[in-house]
């Protein structure tokens, strides 16, 4: 599922396969957590909270936030 959540934060922030990693802080603007709520939504059956997908700061609190949904 980390790898998953991964590709999937790699590809909401256009950013190249391989460019992110786990402990890594996150940068992303707010298109770019709506397009990782949809992808999740989309792929992995998961509705997560704007506020709160908007207050990970790193990869490890996205990865934690999915999949405590």
């Amino acid at each position: 599922m980390e790898d998953t959540v991964l590709k999937l934060i790699e590809e909401a922030m256009e950013a190249g396969e391989g460019t992110l990693s786990k402990g890594q802080s996150l940068d992303w603007d707010s298109i770019a957590v709506l397009t990782f709520m949809s992808l999740a939504n989309e792929r992995l059956d998961k509705n997560l909270s704007a506020n709160r997908l908007n207050a990970c700061k790193s990869v490890d609190d996205v990865i934690g936030l999915v999949t405590e949904s």
